[in-house]
């Protein structure tokens, strides 16, 4: 086998968190918008951990939605990563129960990989990896440590960690672009 990269799947393949918004604002409607998620307890003082946690849950059950489309470069991101002999791993945080769902709406979108693995914890997957694409600074950091080329899409909750073994861009291709001349 050749070099393998671990990619996230929400908010790396799709924005979750557009869809994570309209959710939550079902809940409480002055939720914060995604360009005000400046950290990881976002939910704090709009709803409880639980409400927030369950919204989550919910959106996994379902990602073979209509609603919930991959970003339009995701397709070519992932095609050209297997065209250059990486091994793709997606990793999401889901529980067990999402399988299904998330293997249909990879299916529907074409969407090539060689495993997919969902726990609460990705980093059991840094061990043999060369290359770490998510969104989640902590992810990033300790990828970073491991020695893995640790790169993502640019968002609020994690662009001021910029700078701590890490690399983000404003859309794949440029994580692509990134990824290739890098390794």
């Amino acid at each position: 086998m050749g070099r393998t990269a671990i990619v996230d799947i929400d908010n790396t393949l799709w924005e979750f968190s557009a869809a994570f918004y309209r959710e939550l604002q079902k809940i409480n409607p002055r939720f914060p918008d995604p360009r005000q998620w400046t950290n990881y307890q976002i939910w704090e003082g709009y709803c409880t951990e639980e409400d927030f946690f369950s919204v989550i849950h919910s959106i996994h059950h379902h990602q073979d939605s209509d609603d919930y489309r991959p970003y339009p470069e995701a397709l070519k991101f992932l095609s050209a990563l297997k065209e250059n002999g990486f091994h793709l791993i997606l990793a999401s945080h889901r529980v067990p129960t999402t399988r299904q769902p998330t293997e249909r709406w990879l299916i529907r979108h074409a969407l090539p990989y060689d495993e997919l693995h969902l726990s609460l914890d990705k980093t059991v997957l840094f061990p043999g990896a060369d290359v770490v694409v998510d969104d989640a600074p902590p992810i990033l950091e300790k990828a970073a440590r491991c020695g893995l080329l640790s790169t993502g899409l640019r968002f609020p909750w994690n662009e001021a960690y910029v700078g701590n073994g890490f690399r983000l861009f404003p859309n794949l291709n440029e994580v692509l672009d990134y990824i290739l001349k890098s390794v």
